[in-house]
C-alpha cells in the first residue's frame, strides 16, 4: 500500500503529543484524524475508513479500549495500535489480547514510529494476500462442484423434455424431485462462493448516498411475479422523509433479495409480508450515546422460531431443527450479516412460535 493511501486516526486526551505525531505522519504522507478522546475517536471510526488507529489506553469519558473493542466489532478493517506510558503495560497486554496490533511506550519515538507503521501495513497486506489466495482455492474447488451438478441438472431437463425417449408419470415425479435436490445443492454452493468471496478479506464498499425506501420498493417489485402467485399481501410501511444515507447499493440490494426470498419461502400461501422503514436511534455499544439509524424491519406471517433456535439463525457452522421457519435458513442470511456488519449496522430476528418472524437491520445515518 502506497503511504499516501495509509488512513491514521490518532485518539489522545495530550493535545500537544497529539498534535506533534499527526504533523510528523502528515509530513510523511499520511492522511491523518486527530481525536482528543475516546467518544471523538468513535465518531470519526463511524464516519472514515482507517487503516491504523493510533489509541492511548488512558483517556477521559471512553477509554483506548474501550474504543478497541468498539474498532474490533465495529471496523474489522482498522488495525490498532495502543499507546501507553510505562506503569500501563499490564493494559497494554490486555489490549493485545483483544485484538491490538502492537503497543508502543511513551515517550514515543517519531524516528521509529513511520517505520513501525509501514512494517504493520507491509505485515498486513500480506495476511489480505494469504486470504485472498485461500479463498481463490475455495472458490476454484467450489466452482469445480457447482460445473458438474449443473450437468447434472441440464440433463435431467432433457430427460423431462422427453429428448431420450417417452417419459411416464411417474418417472417425471422422480426426475423432479431430483432437480428439485439438485436446485438446493447448487444454491448451496452459490451461497458458499458468495460468502467465500465475502470473507476473502478487506472488501472496500463502494458507497453513495441513496433512500434506502427506494431499494426497498426496488427490491420487492423483483419479487412482484412470485408473491401474486403465492397470493402473499406485501405491504410496505416507509416514513416519508427519511434521509439519504451512504451505503453500497448493490450490496444492500442483495441484502434485502435474501431477506425477502426467505421471508417469500417461510410465508404460507395467502399469507402476509410486512415491511417497515423508519428511522430509529439506537445504542449500538454500551456507554455511548444515542444514535440515529435507518431500520428496515421485514415480517413474514409464517410459522415462527422457537427461543432455543434463535441464536442459531446467524450461525455457520450449526444445523437447525426440522419442522421449523429455521430449516429454510441458508447462507444467504450469514452472507446478509456480513454485508450490515461491514456497513456498522446490524442485524437480528425476532419471532415467537405461530406467530411469524421479523428480520430487522439498521444502516448508520450520517
Amino acid at each position: 500500500m502506497d503511504d499516501e493511501k495509509i488512513r491514521v486516526l490518532i485518539a489522545d486526551d495530550e493535545d500537544g503529543l497529539r498534535t506533534t505525531i499527526a504533523a510528523w505522519l502528515g509530513d510523511e504522507g499520511f492522511e491523518v484524524h486527530e481525536a482528543p478522546n475516546g467518544l471523538e475517536a468513535v465518531k470519526l471510526v463511524q464516519a472514515n475508513d482507517f487503516d491504523i488507529a493510533l489509541l492511548d489506553i488512558r483517556m477521559p469519558g471512553m477509554n483506548g479500549l474501550e474504543v478497541l473493542r468498539y474498532i474490533r466489532k465495529n471496523s474489522p478493517t482498522t488495525d490498532a495500535v495502543m499507546m501507553t506510558g510505562m506503569s500501563d503495560v499490564g493494559m497494554a497486554v490486555e489490549a493485545m489480547k483483544l485484538g491490538s496490533r502492537e503497543y508502543l511506550t511513551k515517550p514515543i519515538d517519531l524516528d521509529q514510529l513511520v517505520p513501525q507503521l509501514r512494517a504493520l501495513m507491509r505485515k498486513r497486506d500480506a495476511e489480505d494476500r494469504i486470504r485472498q489466495l485461500q479463498a481463490e482455492h475455495t472458490a476454484r474447488l467450489l466452482y469445480d462442484l457447482h460445473n458438474p451438478i449443473s450437468g447434472l441438472r441440464q440433463s435431467i431437463g432433457y430427460l423431462l423434455k422427453g429428448m431420450a425417449g417417452t417419459v411416464s408419470d411417474h418417472q417425471k415425479e422422480l426426475l423432479g424431485y431430483m432437480t428439485n435436490s439438485i436446485d438446493r445443492v447448487i444454491g448451496l454452493l452459490d451461497g458458499m462462493m458468495d460468502l467465500t468471496k465475502l470473507e476473502a478479506g478487506r472488501v472496500r464498499l463502494n458507497k453513495g448516498f441513496s433512500v434506502l425506501t427506494d431499494l426497498v420498493n426496488e427490491a420487492v417489485q423483483e419479487f412482484r411475479v412470485p408473491l401474486q402467485a403465492a397470493q402473499i399481501a406485501v405491504d410496505v410501511k416507509a416514513e416519508s422523509d427519511l434521509p439519504p444515507i451512504e451505503f453500497d447499493r448493490q450490496k444492500i440490494h442483495q441484502v434485502l433479495e435474501n431477506l425477502l426470498s426467505h421471508a417469500l419461502g417461510a410465508t404460507p400461501v395467502q399469507g402476509a409480508i410486512i415491511i417497515h422503514v423508519q428511522k430509529v436511534a439506537m445504542v449500538m455499544e454500551e456507554g455511548q450515546q444515542p444514535a440515529d439509524y435507518a431500520l428496515a424491519s421485514i415480517f413474514n406471517s409464517g410459522p415462527g422460531i422457537s427461543k432455543e433456535e434463535l441464536s442459531l439463525v446467524f450461525d455457520r457452522y450449526r444445523n437447525v431443527k426440522k419442522d421449523s421457519e429455521d430449516q429454510r435458513v441458508t447462507l444467504g442470511l450469514i452472507i446478509c450479516q456480513r454485508i450490515i456488519e461491514a456497513h456498522n449496522g446490524k442485524i437480528w430476528v425476532e419471532s415467537e412460535p405461530g406467530k411469524g418472524a421479523t428480520f430487522s437491520f439498521v444502516l448508520p445515518i450520517r
